[in-house]
């Protein structure tokens, strides 16, 4: 037993030599800069024109290794921006994060937390969770995502190179040294970062190639596919919450080639507790990400050559934020307001000219304006007009580009019992400037998701019908309202 000891008190000693020359760099997590629309990525560019790239932007990148190592299940809590406080356990650990130097297009980028590793905790859990559509931007891509279901926890983990089996070691020692020991030789916990919750996404295969450099390896990796996005997220464990850092702050993960065999054995220590681990071989590129969160998208196109059509039979507009003014309000009198939808009729004809990379032109006629009026009544307006759009390039992932209705004209058929003459005129062809935004993102399935509008400058003429409900007046009215598009079908 006492050559045992000594033997111990070596190895101990060389553990506590390691953990006195360690040096934690403890870097502050960048916080997301913008400045008017734009903002910085980490992506070696500068993106809001300041002449610094990336300047304020996160960019600490991960290398993930597999570790196949069985736990006795966790509960915790776990909430973010997709899910409210929801159970799950913790059933096993699956990869190690480290911190990376990486070069991607000749830009390097450096992690600034050194100290900063993450393992993953495989989750389980029966909680029901509806895919979500977000737009990611990287260094990598620009395009819409939709996160599946959670898969992994990742925890701030401090980590050390040991080719000792942790277990064994304390096997052999008395349970009066063994805190002494653990306090020792344990790596310090990262503070001061977010713990993450991971997504799978719908599968979509990319090309990169990329340089990485960690603690383990340089090596060049051919980045092949997408697999996960993860959020901040507030942690709950024992009563004790983790509260997120920074909320801007997301990751994408990506499986690279090759997988690197390198088995290494290290210490890690998270909030669960210190571990040996082996760590096997190499499986993602973990890169920072800006994630936008979309809501249900009102329409959904067809790919069409790269690109989708703007203006077809399915889609229609909606007014938003307001009224049309039709009668405006009087002394005494509150006047008559509608809500509008500009869509297609059985009658519709639409004509399309130009092209995408050059700007485009719709003229229409026989839409109908349904107009539904505030004292009850719905009323179908026959118009005509045109729009024209301003160049895209088709093929990019996200399109933006600025269009115009130039002309909206429609007239009310003789005959209605309020209204001897009811007219809508609108656009910059006739003096009412009507601008107009449109933003096409490719969804995985190779569709696109369309968000477009417009700004309408709008007169309305009218003349009440005789015996009608506004007999003996007459009047016009000029205004903006919104435009909002959207699909019948989706």
């Amino acid at each position: 037993m006492k050559k045992e000891s000594k033997l111990f008190n070596i190895k101990a000693a060389g553990f506590l030599v390691l953990a006195l020359s360690l040096v934690v760099f403890a870097g502050a997590s960048a916080v997301l800069e913008v400045n008017g629309s734009q903002y910085e990525i980490c992506n070696g560019k500068d993106d809001n024109g300041d002449g610094r790239a990336d300047e304020g932007a996160n960019c600490d990148h991960y290398l993930s290794y597999l570790i196949d190592k069985t736990i006795h299940p966790v509960a915790v809590s776990l909430r973010d921006q997709f899910i409210g406080a929801t159970n799950f356990q913790l059933a096993g650990i699956e990869r190690l994060l480290n911190p990376a130097k990486k070069i991607h297009n000749n830009a390097i980028f450096k992690s600034r937390r050194q100290d900063l590793h993450y393992l993953a905790y495989r989750l389980e859990g029966e909680a029901s969770f509806e895919p979500q559509a977000v737009v990611i931007e990287n260094q990598f891509e620009t395009r819409t995502v939709f996160a599946q279901k959670p898969r992994y926890l990742l925890t701030p983990t401090g980590k050390r190179e040991s080719g000792l089996s942790l277990e064994r070691v304390l096997s052999r020692l008395p349970e009066s040294v063994i805190s002494k020991v653990l306090a020792t030789i344990a790596p310090p916990v990262p503070k001061n970062a977010n713990h993450y919750l991971c997504y799978d996404v719908e599968p979509y295969d990319i090309a990169a190639g990329i340089v990485a450099r960690d603690q383990f390896q340089s090596k060049k990796f051919e980045v092949l596919r997408a697999r996960y996005l993860c959020n901040p997220v507030e942690k709950t464990h024992n009563e004790k919450v983790s509260e997120i850092v920074d909320r801007d702050n997301h990751i994408m993960c990506y499986e690279v080639m090759p997988h690197n065999q390198v088995n290494r054995k290290v210490l890690t220590n998270d909030q669960f507790g210190l571990n040996s681990q082996k760590v096997i071989q190499t499986e993602e590129i973990c890169v920072p990400t800006i994630k936008t969160h979309l809501e249900e998208p009102t329409c959904i196109q067809p790919d069409e050559e790269g690109t989708a059509v703007i203006f077809a039979e399915d889609k229609q507009f909606q007014t938003t934020g307001g009224h049309l003014v039709v009668v405006p309000s009087a002394l005494g009198t509150a006047g008559v307001t509608a809500d509008g939808t500009l869509m297609s009729g059985p009658d519709t004809v639409i004509q399309r000219s130009g092209s995408p990379a050059e700007g485009e032109t719709y003229l229409f006629d026989t839409e109908i304006l349904s107009m539904s009026l505030s004292s009850g009544r719905t009323l179908s307006i026959p118009t005509q007009g045109q729009i024209t759009t301003g160049p895209r390039t088709p093929g990019n992932p996200v399109q933006s580009f600025d269009t115009d209705m130039l002309q909206l004209q429609g007239q009310l058929p003789p005959g209605d019992p309020d209204f001897d003459l009811l007219r809508i005129t609108a656009g910059s062809g006739f003096g009412l400037p009507s601008p107009g935004h449109t933003t096409l993102t490719q969804r995985p399935d190779g569709n696109w998701n369309v968000d477009s509008f417009f700004d309408i400058t709008y007169r309305i003429d009218f003349v009440g019908a005789l015996g009608g409900s506004l007999a003996g007046q007459s009047g016009s009215t000029t205004s903006t309202i919104r435009l909002q598009g959207s699909c019948l079908r989706n």
